[in-house]
């Protein structure tokens, strides 16, 4: 798996060019060439020999007749190259009156002689057709995220590209966010870059059918940003780029603990995974790990009925994480000491053990079905049972690394639903955390019987933290949505299921919002216990779902479920920069929520 930090120490920043990096990329809004030839717009960025203007005449009109999706341009320069610079000077002039006005003045392009080491240059143009998506429409900020999802697929374009050329060192240079001075439109083609960039190598030897494609990786990236100044985005341009990649080895924490195969332990593989993670990137967390004897002790019997087919070494576990946000408010000090410096200040800090958020992740380490087995072909990709966990433990690392600000707890049930001679069956009865006692009527849907346990603890030990839990829940997400979006249900969290649903639209994690209807609470009636775990004359199974666990919550908690059952897995044909296997979904969603 290629860490997407290791590129951090080769990657650089400037408003220039670097002519010894021998290819670039251009990105080129369309729109733009309705002003001014490609020939004009490319020179802005990078220096091309007239001789190449009939040639980029043609590049243009292929462009604007077929969409092009990228056109490639080799360009052969002496050992020396002549880089345009605009200086822009200050002139003062004097008026009639003896009060002075300030002018700017650009000077005319100066010329400057630089050598190179590479004669050949390979320019790679990518066509953006942002001609349908304008600023000034009504549905601007819509048309403001498809062009950053246009940036993204473009980035995959790159990667893909520079791949099959073997191309490991690039300029990028960011034509898209020029006239504003941000950097949204490089971010998001930077994104889209290093999410295909994702291997999971872990398994493969010196004889795998796919060696060589498993090879590549991209060694050094330039980034050219025209209004660049040093001085001012040192710390704004870096510092974005620097969580970007936090993000990103997110997701690709993710897709690691996913694509893990469910050999035997994945439960602790897992924990240990997460564990050297944290050493090794020195993040502020604290980690428990809660083993079967203490499940038992906690009264969390429908985790333990769960795991009861499984052999020792896959016992039921629980991992908990805690983030007790940025503990200091430096800025309110520093104001504080100004206007009193003989007063003490106080910095505000988090109340530890009273999370603002908690976040819940299915952690189904391999989900046979139990006694309710499922078919040979549903089978092969339950070693995937567990993304909702893996999506809200990488996401808190990632959080804790860029020092994100608010207190967020997080814990994962990792139990494997097995079969055997020990399994629960169907029509058993279990009592969950809190005493209420559920009717096993499916030993397949074991995922809201563990977060069932968790909802009531949680809500019993912090009632005031908003609980948001992400789980491969249910078929039937899968059924409804052919992958195209998640589903979201919530009880009390009108706000937050809002702005999940903006910013799953602004980063393409579509979230689709269904309701939990209390009045249908009948259809979940047990002749013998409390509740039982699915309704058989109803196949609204992913409402019903819902409807099961929100009766483990209190009456006012906060509480926001996240169906990921299509959209975890197999998502490349529809995001072209997922990865054929584990997708990693949610991880970015939850940074574009905490933002």
């Amino acid at each position: 798996m290629p860490m997407p930090m290791s590129i951090l120490s080769n990657l650089s920043i400037s408003k220039q060019i670097d002519y010894n990096i021998d290819c670039s990329i251009l990105p080129v809004l369309l729109t733009q060439l309705n002003d001014e030839t490609l020939f004009k717009y490319v020179s802005k960025y990078i220096h091309i020999p007239e001789v190449y203007t009939q040639l980029l005449n043609n590049i243009e009109v292929n462009m604007k007749e077929n969409n092009l999706g990228m056109a490639s341009l080799t360009i052969e320069y002496d050992n020396t190259v002549k880089i345009q610079q605009n200086n822009i000077v200050k002139k003062t002039k004097k008026t009639k009156k003896t009060s002075r006005t300030n002018e700017t003045k650009k000077t005319k392009a100066k010329l400057s002689i630089k050598k190179i080491q590479n004669k050949i240059h390979q320019l790679f143009i990518i066509p953006i057709n942002n001609k349908s998506y304008s600023k000034d429409s009504k549905d601007s900020k819509d048309s403001n995220d498809e062009l950053l999802e246009l940036a993204r697929v473009s980035g995959n374009a790159i990667f893909n590209r520079l791949k099959n050329n073997q191309i490991s060192r690039i300029n990028i240079i960011d034509t898209l966010d020029s006239s504003s001075g941000d950097t949204i439109y490089l971010e998001a083609m930077m994104e889209g870059l290093l999410l295909s960039s994702y291997r999971f190598l872990k398994y493969k030897t010196a004889d795998s059918l796919t060696k060589s494609q498993d090879k590549f990786k991209i060694k050094t990236i330039h980034l050219v940003v025209p209004l660049y100044n040093r001085q001012v985005h040192k710390d704004t341009v870096i510092n974005k780029i620097k969580q970007l990649l936090n993000q990103i080895k997110s997701v690709f924490l993710t897709r690691d603990l996913i694509n893990e195969p469910a050999n035997d332990g994945k439960g602790t593989l897992f924990i240990d995974i997460v564990k050297q993670y944290i050493k090794e990137n020195k993040i502020p967390i604290t980690l428990k790990v809660i083993e079967k004897d203490e499940i038992e002790k906690m009264g969390m019997g429908l985790i333990l009925g769960v795991g009861k087919a499984s052999t020792k070494i896959n016992e039921p576990q629980i991992l908990l994480l805690q983030y007790n946000g940025k503990r200091n408010s430096k800025s309110k000090s520093k104001s504080k000491s100004k206007s009193n410096s003989k007063t003490k200040t106080k910095t505000k800090t988090k109340t530890k053990g009273s999370p603002e958020y908690f976040l819940l992740g299915k952690g189904i380490t391999f989900d046979t079905g139990g006694t309710n087995l499922k078919k040979a072909s549903s089978m092969y990709d339950m070693k995937t049972d567990m993304s909702g966990a893996a999506t809200v433990i990488s996401f808190l690392l990632g959080y804790a690394m860029n020092n994100g600000s608010k207190s967020i707890y997080a814990m994962c049930p990792l139990v494997e639903n097995s079969i055997g001679s020990g399994g629960i069956k169907p029509s058993d009865v279990l009592t969950a955390y809190g005493g209420k006692t559920v009717e096993v009527s499916n030993t397949d849907a074991e995922g809201r019987l563990i977060l069932g346990d968790c909802l009531a603890y949680v809500s019993d030990k912090y009632p005031n933290a908003t609980i948001i839990d992400f789980a491969t829940l249910t078929g039937q997400q899968e059924s409804i949505s052919c992958k195209m979006f998640s589903n979201i249900l919530s009880v009390n969290s009108e706000l937050d299921v809002k702005k999940l649903i903006e910013k799953g639209k602004h980063i393409n994690e579509p979230l689709v919002e269904l309701p939990i209807i209390d009045k249908h609470l009948n259809k979940l009636e047990s002749y013998v216990a409390d509740i039982k775990n699915i309704s058989f004359n109803c196949s609204a199974d992913i409402i019903m779902s819902s409807l099961f666990m929100k009766q483990f919550i209190n009456k006012n908690s906060k509480w926001i479920h996240i169906d990921i059952a299509g959209t975890s897995y197999k998502l490349n044909e529809i995001v072209k920069y997922a990865s054929p296997e584990a997708s990693g979904v949610g991880v970015r969603l939850l940074f574009a929520f905490f933002e």
